[in-house]
């Protein structure tokens, strides 16, 4: 299995909502996984974490926001490309205003299986994943309430 590490971004905006990009995979049994998850993207050979972050952000939503962090690390697998991953998150925290983001990608394979953005609250995120859909990270509800979720406050990160 392949190590990978990412940098990921919860981005916020001033009414605590976390803007997601939803995304749509065919895996290797040839079905389509469809799924929602925060902006970021693998690190690059002799990048930080923090730079990477940056990067993903400025690159899927077209921001040059200031990112902060890491806030916290998760370990996780998943197919990626027809392979398995044994992934490390590094996840960070930003806000804009909500009009801000635009959906871009900068690679063909970005741009074919991203399929657009919305921003969710903390409750929203929880019907969603209580009805079956596909969010990452898994536990996003209680990272968005731990990290910047209520509205007007500064977000946090170490």
């Amino acid at each position: 299995m392949k190590a990978r590490r990412s940098a990921r971004a919860m981005v916020f905006d001033l009414a605590g909502r976390v803007l997601l990009i939803q995304c749509a995979v065919v895996r290797r049994d040839g079905r389509e996984f469809v799924f929602w998850l925060t902006p970021g993207g693998e690190i690059e050979p002799r990048e930080e974490p923090l730079a990477a972050a940056r990067r993903e952000v400025r690159e899927e939503l077209g921001l040059d926001l200031d990112v902060r962090g890491p806030v916290y690390t998760e370990h996780n697998q998943f197919e990626h490309m027809g392979e398995m991953r044994d992934n490390t998150d590094f996840m960070f925290v930003a806000r804009c205003a909500a009009e801000a983001p635009r959906m871009q990608g900068v690679t063909a394979d970005e741009i074919a299986i991203m399929r657009g953005i919305r921003w969710w609250t903390a409750e929203e995120v929880e019907i969603a994943l209580a009805a079956g859909q596909n969010m990452f990270p898994v536990d996003l509800p209680q990272r968005m309430r731990e990290f910047g979720a209520t509205p007007g406050r500064s977000i946090t990160a170490e």
